[in-house]
């Protein structure tokens, strides 16, 4: 056999085996790992809140009812703070987003009349600023 059929086989066994492990894996769903790349999650479908406090190692659940917003695509959310101090979700470019959705949603105060954005407890907001970066959305 030919030192070039050798390679061309290798080749091949090596391109199937690849085909085999990507069908397995969804290249559309990104895999988030809790506490390394995200330290709190929001189930919108439950309006709950899990938090990853590093310091207590301890799992925090919080049920939100404030007024219902528009859903927030699910994926991965940076928590920051706007040019004015608005604490806001800014999506990174791992998060798809549908056609139309803002990448930036301000987070506000239950009692707040403003539209357009995420209402949740003024302490959760504070909580969200100070100690979680990263914030997991799911639907």
């Amino acid at each position: 056999m030919r030192v070039s059929s050798v390679v061309r086989a290798f080749g091949l066994a090596a391109f199937v085996a690849a085909m085999q492990v990507a069908a397995t894996v969804p290249a559309d769903e990104p895999a988030f790992i809790a506490d390394t790349q995200y330290t709190a999650v929001f189930t919108q479908s439950q309006n709950a809140w899990l938090l990853h406090p590093a310091a207590a190692g301890a799992l925090v659940r919080q049920d939100v009812r404030c007024r219902d917003d528009a859903p927030v695509a699910p994926g991965l959310w940076l928590v920051t703070t706007d040019a004015v101090g608005q604490v806001e979700l800014v999506a990174p470019s791992v998060t798809p987003l549908p056609p139309g959705h803002p990448d930036r949603i301000p987070l506000l105060a239950c009692d707040s009349s403003v539209s357009g954005g995420l209402h949740l407890p003024a302490k959760l907001i504070q909580t969200l600023a100070r100690e979680h970066g990263a914030v997991r959305i799911d639907g």
